[in-house]
């Protein structure tokens, strides 16, 4: 006899007491949710490990027994008492926590990059010039570091300026002599040995005089002074010998005023400018030149500039 197919089979209505309760499933249990990490991407980080939920079968409502039944409505089990629950809420919605400071050092995060180095730049600072002047009875030296004085207006104008050579006759035949240029630019020497004593030559009215008194010297008169520009005062060998440099030259100013410069400082040669002047704005400026030069007289007269001077030989101007 073949077997009914249960699929095709009409239901059984008398076999109601056959029907057994079946036990539902329970639901399977779903996975936790990741874990939110704050932190942003390339930093390793640990996430917190995931709270455990806990299934609970339902209980028949307000029935304290534990039996299972699985046919009564689900009520869940009351809250028990006690402080508010800390545990993670899921289905709340996120937020980022409060950016809070932090000391360590973070290569992961973006940030105001570093200023760059400040770079000290040194400068060098040239000390203030210094207009050195001289006051009645008073003496002032120059040498290498203090080269200059400056002459007021009034010693500028008034009186004479002079120029001596204080030395010994051992230096040797010592002469004096001064190179000039005149407002009109009028070039030329004076000197009291081998050329013109007077300045411009022929003058009845001469600004620049070359004369001996103890020591040979070079006057100028400051009455004219306007018309002096520059001048430079140099010492050569009357018999063209050798000199042995030494001595002091002196610059006498109004009021007794003295301005010296030493000899002994210089060596060779047998011409050697001394001291120059310029006439800044109505002030005669000195300043020490104490250089010793090659020849005589005409080559320190170019050496200094005064090339517009016509020479008979080396030591005459042409007048």
């Amino acid at each position: 006899m073949a077997l009914p197919d249960p699929r095709t089979a009409p239901p059984r209505p008398d076999l109601m007491f056959l029907v057994r309760r079946s036990r539902p499933r329970p639901a399977a249990p779903t996975a936790p949710p990741e874990p939110i990490s704050f932190e942003r991407p390339g930093r390793h980080h640990v996430a917190p490990a995931a709270p455990t939920v806990e299934v609970r079968a339902s209980e028949p409502r307000n029935q304290p027994s534990s039996s299972l039944d699985l046919d009564g409505p689900s009520v869940p089990p009351p809250a028990p008492a006690g402080p508010p629950s800390t545990s993670l809420d899921l289905d709340a919605p996120t937020s980022p926590p409060p950016s809070v400071p932090s000391s360590s050092l973070d290569l992961d995060l973006g940030g105001t990059p570093a200023p760059p180095p400040v770079t000290a730049t040194v400068r060098t600072v040239r000390p203030a010039f210094e207009d050195v002047r001289v006051r009645g009875g008073e003496r002032v030296y120059l040498s290498w570091a203090r080269p200059t004085v400056t002459l007021t207006r009034l010693q500028s104008g008034i009186g004479t300026l002079s120029f001596e050579a204080a030395c010994s006759a051992e230096v040797g035949d010592l002469r004096l002599g001064a190179a000039y240029e005149f407002s009109d630019h009028f070039a030329s020497t004076v000197q009291r040995t081998d050329g013109n004593r007077f300045a411009p030559p022929h003058s009845k009215r001469p600004v620049i005089v070359g004369d001996r008194d103890q020591f040979e010297k070079i006057t100028v008169d400051l009455r004219q002074s306007r018309n002096l520009r520059r001048l430079a005062v140099y010492a050569f060998s009357g018999n063209r010998t050798p000199l042995e440099w030494g001595g002091t030259l002196i610059a006498h100013v109004l009021g007794g005023g003295r301005i010296e410069v030493p000899l002994d400082v210089l060596s060779g040669g047998q011409v050697a400018v001394l001291m120059s002047l310029y006439n800044i704005d109505g002030e005669f400026v000195l300043r020490a030149e104490m250089q010793t030069l090659n020849g005589d007289v005409r080559e320190a007269a170019r050496a200094y500039g005064y090339d517009t001077i016509s020479w008979v030989d080396d030591r005459t101007p042409v007048s």
